[in-house]
């Protein structure tokens, strides 16, 4: 059976591990700020990649699966802590498939590269040791390589890996592995290892010689099964990063073999014409059946492949698929071992690989590459990092930092990444694109975007709803698409020449662009910067401003071009109190089609003026054409003024104009339509009148409703419905002297020959008594004035004695608190109520007579907001009023066995008169005259009562039900101005005309010298409602 050569070797020089045991259930460490510390500083090669500004930035390769096919991981090692994937796997039959721990050599060496490998990628950022370039990305470790045999013997292990890979959500691939037959010095066996003499000295090769091209021993059908691989992983959008090679180490002068890379960064060369030259590489037969006389070590027994095997082979479309990465030392310079991009160049960049024995006679192992390595390796003397060098260790700084962009630019796909990274290295010093390829890696720089657009149709970018700023100065000969939702701000200073398409989502150019740009579909163009020639399409959207800072309002977007705006397009012309707009500043003409549009959107604060000029677009080529119309809200909405375009030969104008509709026109409810007129009063350079003026038609109504300040009319209605505590607590009393239906039957304090003591209620001597109340309720609004919420509290006491035969008289006073919230109109208000009445009552047979007189003493205050576009004010009052109240009322009592009756009547009449008051605050702010409302209710009902033992105590049930008519004043309305203005009427939150009323009660007697009664009183309306609660304790001692 033919022998295929497919050996692996591994871009290191030496290899030491210790078998760990599998632990994957680890808790997270948190990382600390980023900072040029110790621990970032261990591995020089941070620094020299200029990683430091990514993470000052926030980005750390978060999110990142970074596949890593190598020799295994110790996943027990500290420095990734629940950042490894859970579906590492092994290829090789000599472990589990889970079991990815290093193989270890007879004499007890573990093999660290693939932990070496992966520190450097992603060790954390934990305070300790060292930290890796994607310190929080998730490493995935695939063992493919140095596994003994693998588990599928049709397939090379490393390529099962990659595409293992695609299945495990693989955004990095790192493959620190290249081809393991070199020819040498030194013998080497078909493993591509050194043959040692009995001393444990290498042998010499006799037969070495330098060859002038890189000798590729690989079956070619293996190449193909490779290039497959990649392709599929191309496919699945996976950045791939190769190791060069360190063939430059094997010789004392590197030759063709190390000119260019080796192993996988080389296939993209592979093709018809470079494999019949011959210049760069040779396909050597290694195989038994047609080549016996094969010796690797020996170029004479070379055979070269010819013929249909090879000739057409062609792996060019890899090329933009992966990277190459050549190792440099500390010093900056090209590594001793390393190859050399040369014809890879295209897809080759250098990166710190250390070189420890860059001079042979005196190592230097901080010459390398600071990274983890297995733990309770006694060769390592147990320390769980080390220092290596290699194009191994290059090529995961390049792949973490492909990780790191990829967590910055998650809608970027594997190509355009490779890109960014590819052209934003660091050339100065690297200048030589035969050893550098395209220079140093810098992830400082690639942080901020592509350098340059190097190919057509590259970077057809969807941004998926992300917004990134791309500030590098990007040039080439490329073009830009623009799709998706989300934004993508170019803030350099960009010379690329290929066309720019805006296709979706935003594009923002604050820096300048020279290429012409192409807006249509769903895209908008903005920027504060500079584009070449300007095409606005249908269904796209131009619209000067800025992304980075929209408080910059009104801005200049230029055109060193021509512009043309077609059928379907918008502009998105921004306009300033200021008296400034949005500007496109065109060098050449200006097509405009009819079918094009205006749309017109407020900018900034403050307030408009009209018989203003604006200037939108001008043109010193000339204006060709006109737009079919303004759109947008404050042209449509706005119903107090016209905006009309105007033209000449290199401008656009927008004229804004006072039309004939007043503010009052606009008006639905009395109210708004009465304040609109004062506001237009105040006229032009008032800020209430300019602020409205460019209001939408609801916007306006409602900055009417806010500036009315009907909460100085709805107060009337608050404390006119409150003036029924003190009638009721008045009636209460007289209805208990006389033992009426309904009444409280809880002791009073009577005055007697012996002193006071608690009497019944029905007492003839002098009795004082008290009550306590509260109550909420609401009025609703009528359309006009808003709802008005209320709540009241407070205490009512009062004395009375008999007069005559069948008279009783008495004085009352209290205190009560009234909360007010018009939530409507961001209004507010309370009262501090002090009450003082005389009242008065008889009873002839069935029939009772009760009266009263009272005034409150009410101490007002009142506080409200008023915001609308441009304009904002807190206002705040405080006056006294006074309540006035009248009120009589009859009742008949029928008696039956077990219920007592009374229908009554009650007829009550209530002023309210408040003083004048002057507002505190801004322009808003109103003063009001004196003013009074008068109103009369009247209340017909039925109540009841019945006592009955509740098991051993004496209860009396008692309740009530009427119906009160409202009439006079139950409209509320004050007269109010604003400073410098005209006096206007407000109407407030009405009075219910009609509402039934409730009362249910109980009053237990305790013990014998204890009582308690509770009281539900309500009222019920269409439009209102109100809930009370009192309660009356007395006690004997």
């Amino acid at each position: 059976m033919p022998t295929r050569f497919r050996t692996i070797k591994l871009f290191l020089a030496t290899t030491a591990l210790f078998a760990p045991n599998l632990s994957l259930a680890q808790e997270s460490v948190a990382s600390p700020a980023p900072v040029a510390d110790a621990e970032y500083s261990r591995n020089w090669g941070l620094s020299m990649i200029n990683a430091l500004p990514a993470y000052l930035k926030g980005y750390t390769g978060k999110g990142v699966v970074v596949a890593i096919v190598d020799t295994g991981l110790d996943i027990n090692h500290p420095e990734f802590v629940a950042r490894i994937s859970k579906a590492l796997h092994n290829f090789g039959t000599d472990k589990r498939l889970a079991d990815v721990s290093h193989s270890v050599d007879k004499d007890g060496v573990p093999d660290g590269h693939g932990t070496h490998v992966a520190g450097i990628i992603g060790a954390a950022r934990d305070g300790t040791g060292m930290q890796g370039v994607a310190y929080e990305s998730t490493v995935l470790p695939l063992r493919a390589v140095d596994i003994g045999d693998p588990d599928d013997p049709e397939m090379d292990p490393t390529n099962e890996a990659i595409e293992y890979a695609i299945g495990a959500g693989a955004g990095v691939l790192n493959g620190s592995y290249g081809p393991g037959l070199l020819l040498g010095r030194y013998l080497k066996d078909e493993n591509g290892q050194l043959k040692l003499d009995g001393k444990g000295y290498a042998i010499d090769n006799k037969n070495y010689e330098i060859l002038d091209y890189q000798a590729i021993y690989d079956d070619p059908s293996n190449l193909v099964d490779t290039y497959n691989t990649l392709k599929k992983a191309a496919k699945a959008d996976i950045v791939l990063v190769f190791a060069a090679g360190n063939d430059a180490s094997t010789d004392d002068q590197p030759g063709a073999a190390s000119a260019i890379p080796s192993g996988i960064g080389t296939l993209p060369l592979i093709t018809p014409e470079n494999t019949k030259d011959g210049n760069l590489y040779k396909f050597i037969d290694t195989n038994d059946q047609t080549n016996k006389g094969f010796d690797f070590n020996n170029p004479n027994t070379y055979k070269i492949v010819s013929g249909s095997d090879v000739s057409k082979l062609d792996f060019s479309d890899l090329a933009g698929s992966l990277i190459t990465v050549v190792a440099v030392g500390k010093d900056g310079k090209i590594a001793s071992y390393s190859n050399r991009c040369g014809a890879t160049a295209e897809w080759c960049l250098a990166a710190p690989g250390g070189d420890i024995n860059a001079d042979p006679d005196n190592p230097i192992d901080e010459n390398g590459i600071y990274s983890t390595w297995p733990q309770g390796d006694r060769a390592n003397k147990n320390n769980p990092y080390k220092y290596e060098e290699g194009t191994s260790m290059a090529t995961p700084h390049v792949a973490g930092a492909a990780a790191v962009i990829r967590s910055a630019f998650p809608y970027m796909n594997a190509r355009q990444t490779i890109e960014t990274l590819l052209t934003t290295t660091t050339t100065k010093g690297f200048e030589d694109e035969q050893v550098f390829g395209q220079g140093l890696l810098n992830l400082g720089v690639a942080i901020e975007g592509p350098g340059e657009f190097r190919y057509a149709g590259v970077f057809d970018v969807d941004t998926k709803g992300y917004s990134s700023i791309w500030s590098n100065s990007i040039s080439g000969a490329g073009d830009l698409t623009k799709r998706g939702e989300g934004a993508l701000i170019l803030s350099g200073e960009n010379s690329y020449s290929g066309p720019t398409k805006v296709l979706g989502g935003i594009l923002a150019v604050d820096g300048r662009i020279v290429s012409k740009v192409g807006v249509s579909a769903t895209g908008t163009l903005t920027g504060i910067g500079a584009v070449g020639s300007l095409t606005v399409g249908a269904g796209g959207t131009v619209a000067p401003g800025s992304v980075l800072d929209p408080s910059k309002g009104v801005a200049v977007l230029t055109v060193n071009g021509d512009f043309v705006q077609q059928a379907g397009s918008t502009y998105l012309a921004g306009i300033a109190p200021s008296k400034a707009s949005d500007l496109i500043d065109v060098a050449g003409s200006a097509a405009i089609n009819k079918g094009a549009s205006v749309n017109l959107v407020r900018e900034g604060a403050g307030h408009f003026s009209v018989d203003t000029r604006y200037t939108p677009l001008t043109a010193a080529g000339g204006v060709i054409g006109t737009y079919g119309g303004l759109t947008g809200g404050l042209f449509t909405d706005s119903p107090f003024v016209d905006f009309e375009l105007a033209y000449d030969p290199t401008n656009v104008y927008l004229d804004v104009d006072r039309n004939s509709v007043t503010f009052a026109d606009v008006g639905n409810t009395f109210n708004q339509r009465s304040v609109g007129a004062a506001a237009e009063a105040l006229g032009s350079g008032n800020t209430i009148h300019d602020n409205i003026l460019f209001l939408t038609g609801q916007g306006s109504r409602n900055a009417f409703d806010q500036l009315s300040g009907e909460i100085h009319a709805s107060v009337h209605s608050a404390f006119v419905e409150d003036s029924h505590f003190v009638r009721d607590a008045a009636g209460d009393r007289i209805r208990a002297a006389f033992a009426g239906v309904g009444a409280s039957t809880v002791p009073v304090m009577a005055y007697g020959p012996e002193g006071p003591e608690l009497a019944p209620a029905t007492s003839e001597n002098f009795a004082v008594w008290g009550s306590g109340f509260g109550a909420w309720g609401h009025l609703d609004g009528d359309g006009n004035a808003a709802r008005l919420d209320r709540s009241t509290g407070g205490f009512i006491a009062g004395g009375d004695a008999a007069i005559g035969e069948s008279w009783r008289l008495g004085l009352l006073a209290g205190y009560s608190h009234t909360s007010i919230h018009v939530d409507d109109r961001a209004s507010s208000g309370s009262g501090n109520n002090y009450h003082l009445g005389i009242y008065a009552g008889t009873q002839r047979g069935p029939h009772s007579f009760r009266s009263g007189l009272a005034y409150t003493w009410n101490r007002i205050e009142t506080g409200r907001s008023v915001a609308f576009p441009g304009f904002s004010d807190s206002l705040s009052a405080d006056y006294h009023a006074g309540t006035f109240q009248a009120f009589g009322e009859l009742g008949s009592r029928l008696d039956t066995a077990s219920v007592s009756f009374e229908p009554y009547a009650n007829l009550a009449y209530v002023n309210f008169n408040a003083d004048g008051f002057t507002e505190h605050g801004g322009a808003a702010a109103l003063s009001g005259k004196d003013r009074s409302s008068d109103t009369t209710f009247t209340t017909i009902g039925l109540r009841a009562s019945t006592a009955f033992p509740l098991g051993s105590v004496n209860t009396t049930a008692r309740g009530g039900i009427g119906w009160r008519h409202a009439f006079g004043d139950v409209v509320p309305e004050t007269a109010l101005a604003f400073t410098g203005g005209s006096s206007f009427a407000v109407e407030g939150t009405p009075i219910a005309k009609n509402a039934a009323v409730f009362e249910a009660g109980i009053d237990v007697n305790l013990t014998d010298k204890a009582t308690i009664g509770l009281t539900y009183k309500g009222q019920l309306a269409s439009d209102a409602q109100e809930h009370g609660f009192n309660a009356k304790l007395s006690v004997r001692f």
